[in-house]
């Protein structure tokens, strides 16, 4: 026949339940702090390895042939427009 369960019986089982959903939830944590660690790590690579803004900027028609107009390196316009390429000094 089954004894009946003591006061502290359940106490200690349910500290065993707290501490492994507590472990757990911890690790969770400590696995989010390592990938937004990982991706600040990476965004800040990416910002050394971007390549310097050009300064002047060839924006060309819609046949890719004709030059459209010529904008400083940091125009705004040029950036929402699609079809600017950095001027070289060959072009």
């Amino acid at each position: 026949m089954n004894q009946p369960t003591s006061r502290l019986d359940m106490l200690r089982f349910a500290h065993r339940v707290v501490e492994q959903q507590t472990a757990r939830q911890l690790a969770l944590i400590d696995r989010w702090i390592a990938d937004g660690e990982r991706r600040e790590r990476e965004r800040r690579q990416g910002e050394e390895r971007r390549p310097p803004e050009p300064e002047w900027l060839i924006q060309y028609g819609l046949n890719r042939s004709n030059i459209d107009a010529v904008h400083v390196g940091g125009c705004w316009a040029a950036t929402k427009s699609g079809r600017c390429r950095p001027a070289t000094r060959r072009r």
